[in-house]
Order: C-alpha cells, then structure tokens, then sequence
C-alpha cells in the first residue's frame, strides 16, 4: 500500500524590526516569501519572556509562544533605557541558542560601539584614522591640538546624527567641547580625513563583498550619510576595498554589513561597520538587492 509523503511546512523566518514600512525590511519580507518560506515580522520591543525552574519561553502580544525556524536582523532600533536595550539583545541571545540568526547580537553590538569596534579593527590590522576616547576635557582638547581638525561622534549612533567637527584654531572651542563633554559623558574624537567630499559604503554577505557606492555629501557638508542628504552613486569595487571590507566584517563577526570607508591621501580607511544596514541605496544606484544575498547565505545554512 503506498504511503503518500507528509507535506512538510514551510520554514518560518522572523525578521527583526522597528519600521515595517522600511524598504529593506519589506524587501526581506518579499524575498523570504519567493523561496517558499514564511516571513514573519518581528518587534522585539513586543516580546515577553517566562522563566521558571523547568519552563522558558519566548512569547508575542497575544501569549503565543514565537516558534520560528531561523532570524534575519533587519533593526534592532533605538531603546530608551538600558534595561530595554539590554532585554532585546539577551532575547536575541536565547533565539540564536537554538535556530541561526543573522547578523549575531555580538556582531550587532560589535559594530554599533565605535570605540569598540575600532579596537577589533585595531587587532586585525585594518587601517583605521587615529582616535581619542576620553573623559577628560584636557586629554580632549590635546588631541584636538595634535590632529588640527577632529570629527566628534557618539559612541553609539546612526544615521549620521549628533556628529560634530572641531579646529584646534576655533576660538570657542573649550566651551563647545565642555558642554559636549557635559551632554555626552565621553568624547570620541577621531582625526578628520580629507577626502573628496564622499565616503564609501561596501556590503558584504559572507565573505564576498558584492557591490558598493559612493555617498556624495551635498553643500559642502563633511557627513555623507544619505539619511543626512548624501546621494549614493555606483561604485566599482576594488580588490582593497574587497579585502578591507570583508576583514572589517569578520572582525566584529557579523554574517553581512555595509562596509564604510574614506579615501584619504595615504589611501582608504576604515570607518566603521554597519551591521543592520540598509540596501535602499545600493538598489537605488547600482541595482543590486543586497537582501536577496543575505536571504540565500541564511537558506545555505538552513539546508
């Protein structure tokens, strides 16, 4: 007697998010549903956990358990305490126990701690602008005088936001710099490259750097994020843009990432390393749908 074979279901995919609406996330959504899988959306600041001494589970708005097979981290998003923050990646943390998830939690806050990730860039060997972390005004304002022209970032930030440009010949500059100091806590001041008014952004999904673009600052600005105003124009990758881009990756761990750097006079550095980016642009100017890689690197090791 023939047995007919049981139809197994379709895997279901969670994708991290914050804003369902982001083209990068509804893009994961559609390439996740063409290879016959189930997407499904995911707000970690909707979730809820239950601990007991023989029960653990990892529950949505409407008590029912999240069951999912593998993670895509499109955006964590920015959490307004520690507790909060700390509660979304110790969830990422148990899912990756038991299903894969890409990019990691620690590939994630790796790459969003600047000064962090500047030390792992340090110990690969990547080239990387000189940079000062400090809390003190006089270790900052010695630095600022040594690199002549320094750019101020948050430690943790994105978009290109709260980012700041300081002379050492400015006049108000201790006062600036004090109330920064004030809001802040900590300076990170990283010396400022001269570059042709543009930075590089390379995304890498496993080891091969797939495309890249050029984000050009509008109005002489010093910051080209396209989420300030920058325009992303095609690229062509370089085999130093590919080696840098694909070591800077694996330094902080991460599965896939946007890669960014600067040409300065003595060559390209390393900025930072984007591991929840966003494949508008790339898409924009060159074409490429960086998620669709992504989703196939995740499919490889699924299968």
């Amino acid at each position: 007697m023939h047995t007919p074979k049981q139809k197994t279901k379709p895997a279901k995919i969670g994708v991290v998010l914050t804003d369902p609406e982001d083209w990068t996330t509804q893009t994961f959504l559609e390439n996740i549903e063409k290879r016959g899988a189930k997407p499904v959306p995911l707000n970690l600041s909707t979730l809820s956990a239950s601990v007991s001494t023989t029960d653990f589970s990892i529950f949505s708005a409407d008590l029912r358990d999240v069951e999912l097979d593998a993670i895509i981290v499109r955006d964590v998003g920015i959490s307004l305490s520690l507790e909060q923050i700390s509660f979304k990646f110790d969830l990422l943390r148990q899912f990756e126990t038991s299903m894969p998830v890409m990019n990691s939690s620690a590939a994630i806050q790796n790459s969003a701690n600047k000064f962090f990730s500047f030390y792992l860039f340090k110990r690969a060997h990547l080239p990387i602008p000189r940079t000062t972390i400090t809390p003190e005004l006089d270790v900052a304002l010695k630095a600022i005088e040594t690199f002549e022209c320094v750019i101020a970032k948050p430690i943790f930030g994105s978009q290109g936001e709260g980012i700041l440009k300081f002379e050492s010949s400015q006049p108000d500059l201790e006062p600036k710099l004090t109330a920064l100091l004030k809001e802040r806590g900590v300076l990170y001041l990283q010396q400022f490259v001269p570059n042709p008014g543009r930075d590089i952004r390379v995304f890498v999904v496993g080891e091969e750097a797939i495309g890249a673009i050029y984000r050009v600052s509008v109005g002489g600005s010093f910051i080209s994020n396209l989420s300030q105003g920058g325009t992303p124009v095609a690229c062509e990758v370089t085999e130093e843009m590919q080696e840098l881009a694909v070591r800077a990756t694996k330094a902080v761990g991460a599965d896939f990432a946007g890669v960014d750097l600067i040409e300065g006079e003595e060559g390209l550095f390393v900025l930072e390393v984007n591991a929840t980016p966003s494949g508008k642009g790339i898409n924009r100017a060159c074409g490429i749908d960086v998620t669709e890689r992504i989703v196939d690197l995740l499919f490889e090791r699924l299968d």
